[in-house]
């Protein structure tokens, strides 16, 4: 109960029938991510290009492995014939913000990075298209599902809490990307939040690990606003912020 109370976890969830149900369905979409995440890892050693496409972002084999970085690719086998032959449903599958509109594959050729949550089980993904695909965004996020919330979940915060710990303050950037090449690079006390859309469960999250919160967001205008509306959430969280200061000439 002590343990619940730190964590925020209501354990009166688990009591019911019906809770019993909820923490059922939860444990099969973890299993489905894990799935996925699996899936991914395998395409992207089978695929030449996104090999090459990982190598251009300068990511190495170990960081690659170590955040489960993978590749969803844009032909067969798709990642929905895979987790149907596993057994799961279509709903399995769509619950789990894997299948689009039509019940096809939502990611397709896309770098995917899986986000974890403060266990390392896998909630969602975040895919990085390769290549010039029209009218395609840049970046694809899991919609919100049962497992994943993008104004409670921290990336990085499994990899990096136990340096958090020890070094006894955080970073937070605005990109996944940005996280994944500062663990490449030693620094791991490295996290980030959905883009610049920080929310007071971000910073409560964090605060549970160090008071000392260090802002690195992009220097343009879109970094710099969020920036500013931060430091008014720290205000009302009760955690003070410092702001890490881009040098001239560097964007992120």
């Amino acid at each position: 109960e002590l343990l619940a109370r730190k964590a925020g976890v209501d354990l009166s969830m688990y009591d019911t029938g019906s809770s019993k149900e909820l923490a059922e369905k939860k444990r099969r979409l973890l299993a489905i991510n894990d799935s996925a995440a699996t899936f991914f890892q395998r395409c992207l050693i089978q695929t030449k290009t996104a090999v090459d496409y990982v190598k251009t972002r300068g990511l190495d084999r170990t960081v690659v492995h170590e955040f489960r970085i993978g590749y969803a690719p844009n032909e067969v086998p798709s990642l929905g014939a895979f987790l149907r032959k596993k057994g799961y449903s279509e709903k399995d599958i769509r619950e789990a913000g894997l299948s689009n509109s039509r019940g096809g594959d939502l990611f397709r050729e896309r770098m995917m990075v899986p986000l974890s949550d403060g266990q390392g089980q896998v909630i969602g993904f975040t895919g990085r298209i390769v290549g010039d695909v029209p009218n395609a965004p840049k970046y694809l996020n899991t919609p919100q599902t049962l497992l994943y919330d993008k104004g409670r979940h921290v990336f990085g915060l499994f990899q990096a809490k136990q340096t958090i710990r020890e070094a006894d303050y955080v970073v937070i950037v605005e990109g996944n990307l940005d996280v994944v090449s500062s663990h490449q690079a030693g620094v791991k006390q490295v996290v980030a939040t959905a883009g610049t859309a920080m929310t007071e469960h971000h910073l409560k999250a964090l605060s549970r690990l160090t008071t000392d919160i260090r802002l690195c967001f992009d220097g343009d205008k879109a970094g710099v606003a969020a920036t500013e509306r931060a430091v008014g959430i720290a205000q009302r969280v009760g955690v003070e912020l410092s702001i890490v200061s881009l040098p001239d000439g560097f964007k992120d």
